[in-house]
């Protein structure tokens, strides 16, 4: 289970979508999706909890006709649909315009002396006056060229600097790796990520102001999963591994768990964990809780969606495939196994979740849906949306 992020989301962008935007600055003519993001500390940018590609595991539809009881509180859950998402900020001064042929004020002063320009590393311009280097341009740049590389980056550096260029963001490719020393012992860059295939390294330039460019990713994402059959059997498992392995509490039986995966929505993680912990194929019906805390795993802090899950395509009952690589065991149990359990401290957080749990069942509360709802600012593709509003029509221009 990959450990996610949410200002990586922001960061992948930059290295996913350089390869079809990057070219001379005297060359110049669209800005890529990846450079929109960048040079503007936005705290709300850092936590989009949003999909950006269609999972590869399935989405979870909304199509079965098990209920819980709503006699008290009639609800209708909110469509899930495979759409596509957009693939950009939601900031809107940060969205491409059609037809734009000048970023900024800045690069249009930059591109007026091509003669400079032209001599640094190959990089694209963004909105906010910083550049993105190509990470193709240093394959040229191998061991024994790292001196030329140094020369290179410092004279990039400067001549950015000159034409007002405000911070640098360089990704080093696995295959570059040689060059992460160089680039910041000797160039002064310093380090914002890293993934599987790149290094991610920045140097602001400006002297004027404060570095302006986003952190790093500060979150990461976790769901547990509510799922009750038709004899009112809650879906409970024990770890084989982990603070909650049955090793160490015997008798500790606690709902599915799991971590987001990058570009995955909050109900597919639910749907995916508990299909791969249990093999009950699920679907979702809503949001009841959230959780956020701190002191993560890496000093980040962690966000917790306690999803309600029906099993699949109307069934009320499913046989259960134990993940042996993880769980030791998997039943449809009575809920105050979960509910009452000796290891949930009476007022803690995850006493009150169990209490929101009991109130899904008994029909006092429905929890939060969802919507795809358009991205907007020009982009196609939508973005998730959770509330307790029951109508799609609850928009402020119909209000």
């Amino acid at each position: 289970m990959a450990c996610v992020t949410t200002a990586t989301f922001a960061s992948r962008l930059l290295s996913r979508a350089q390869s079809c935007a990057l070219r001379r600055v005297s060359h110049q003519s669209v800005v890529s999706h990846a450079s929109l993001i960048v040079h503007r500390r936005v705290p709300h940018a850092t936590s989009i909890v949003s999909r950006v590609a269609s999972s590869p595991r399935g989405r979870a539809s909304t199509s079965a006709a098990f209920r819980f009881s709503t006699t008290r509180l009639p609800w209708r859950a909110g469509k899930h649909t495979n759409t596509k998402r957009a693939r950009s900020t939601l900031i809107p001064h940060a969205v491409e315009q059609s037809g734009a042929t000048e970023t900024s004020s800045i690069c249009t002063e930059a591109e007026s002396r091509p003669d400079t320009m032209d001599t640094t590393l190959l990089h694209s311009l963004d909105r906010y006056g910083g550049v993105i280097v190509d990470p193709l341009c240093l394959e040229k740049f191998d061991t024994a060229a790292e001196v030329l590389f140094v020369e290179k980056v410092t004279h990039s550096l400067t001549t950015w600097k000159a034409n007002g260029i405000r911070g640098v963001w360089l990704e080093i490719p696995t295959g570059s790796a040689h060059l992460i020393g160089p680039a910041v012992q000797q160039c002064g860059f310093t380090f914002h990520h890293a993934e599987k295939t790149h290094v991610m390294v920045t140097h602001w330039l400006s002297e004027n102001e404060l570095n302006g460019l986003p952190p790093n990713a500060s979150h990461q994402v976790g769901i547990g999963a509510f799922v009750v059959n038709g004899d009112g059997k809650v879906l409970l498992v024990q770890e084989k591994r982990g603070p909650a392995a049955s090793a160490s509490r015997p008798d500790f039986w606690k709902l599915p768990t799991g971590l987001v995966e990058q570009g995955e929505d909050v109900p597919d993680a639910a749907v995916r964990e508990v299909f791969e912990e249990t093999g009950v194929k699920c679907e979702f019906h809503s949001i009841l809780g959230i959780r956020h805390g701190h002191n993560a795993p890496f000093g980040k802090s962690d966000m917790f969606f306690l999803v309600s899950l029906r099993i699949a395509d109307g069934k009320t009952h499913h046989a259960i495939a134990v993940q042996e690589s993880e769980i030791a065991k998997a039943e449809w149990r009575d809920r105050n196994d979960a509910f009452e359990s000796q290891h949930i401290a009476k007022g803690s957080h995850m006493d009150h979740l169990y209490g929101l749990c009991r109130m899904h069942l008994g029909g006092t509360y429905r929890g939060m849906c969802l919507q795809n709802l358009p991205a907007g600012f020009g982009r196609d593709g939508t973005v998730v949306t959770y509330s307790n509003a029951d109508a799609e029509g609850v928009m402020a221009s119909n209000l």
